[in-house]
């Protein structure tokens, strides 16, 4: 699958507290194995993939998009 840095997942934060939630959102993706993480060394860059299956509703696909 395609792979993207948690900075880039980040960018469009406006505030800190964005961040956190989207960080514990991944923690519990990462826990129903919806995605996978990899960082090549400590403190390095974190790559996350989704391995799960896509949104199966429109509703759920479009959800971001708002």
């Amino acid at each position: 699958g395609e792979w993207a840095s948690f900075s880039d997942l980040v960018a469009d934060c406006q505030v800190p507290m964005e961040i956190v939630a989207r960080f514990l959102a991944l923690l519990e993706l990462f826990r129903a194995r919806a995605v996978a993480f990899d960082q090549s060394e400590p403190l390095g860059v974190l790559q996350i993939s989704w391995t799960g299956e896509r949104p199966v509703s429109e509703q759920l696909a479009t959800a971001d998009a708002e």
